[in-house]
């Protein structure tokens, strides 16, 4: 288990080496690069880090928290029962954390396999926890009998790479804030999961 580092240095070294990460790669960079760029010697780093490995594990765990606890936030403040309803806070809140949180949401994506064993599976059950609530919900959306999927695990998969995808080419300073593209995706989430088909009715009609 990661232990809590509450000291300036250790923020410093997590802030600049998901920055290093990002630009040059996780393989490229070394320990004693991210003490270069933080002002410290090499040796010091390992009184907050273990390993280049742990940083890299920190900064996904605190991702993937941080993504977990926007939507408990969504949830909390959502006052409708109605699954559309937590079907769009979902989808609003995944939308933001991709859009406002865009390195930190591409590392995590890009860099798993770099993780040791442990923390890749304790990474992938993090993210498998976050998939089942959006699983639940479309679920229920269905139970209603008002909406119906062509599979329940594909759709779901679907909403979740379409938000994902945001990271990568969002800009802050383009023509749509975040909220205007929040509004826009869980429309398109909503729009998923289409009305079930009318069932025919038997035709009286000999031969029909």
């Amino acid at each position: 288990m990661t232990k809590a580092r509450p000291d300036a240095t250790s923020v410093d070294i997590s802030r600049v080496a998901l920055e290093m990460f990002a630009t040059q790669g996780y393989d490229a960079t070394s320990i004693r690069d991210i003490a270069a760029a933080v002002g410290i010697r090499g040796p010091s780093m390992y009184h907050h880090f273990s390993s280049k490995e742990e940083i890299l594990w920190s900064l996904t765990e605190t991702a993937l928290n941080r993504l977990a606890a926007a939507w408990r936030t969504a949830k909390f403040y959502t006052t409708s029962d109605d699954p559309i309803s937590l079907l769009r806070a979902f989808v609003r809140a995944d939308v933001a954390f991709h859009a406002e949180h865009r390195t930190e949401a591409n590392l995590v994506n890009s860099q798993l396999k770099s993780l040791s064993a442990e923390h890749y599976a304790r990474a992938v059950e993090m993210r498998r926890e976050y998939e089942l609530e959006l699983t639940t919900i479309v679920h229920s959306c269905i139970a209603t009998g008002r909406h119906d999927v062509p599979d329940l695990r594909v759709t779901v998969f679907a909403i979740l790479q379409m938000t994902v995808a945001i990271a990568t080419w969002f800009d802050p300073d383009g023509p749509l804030g975040v909220g205007d593209l929040a509004s826009i995706y869980e429309e398109l989430a909503v729009k998923l999961l289409a009305s079930p088909r009318p069932v025919a009715e038997p035709s009286d009609a000999p031969g029909s």
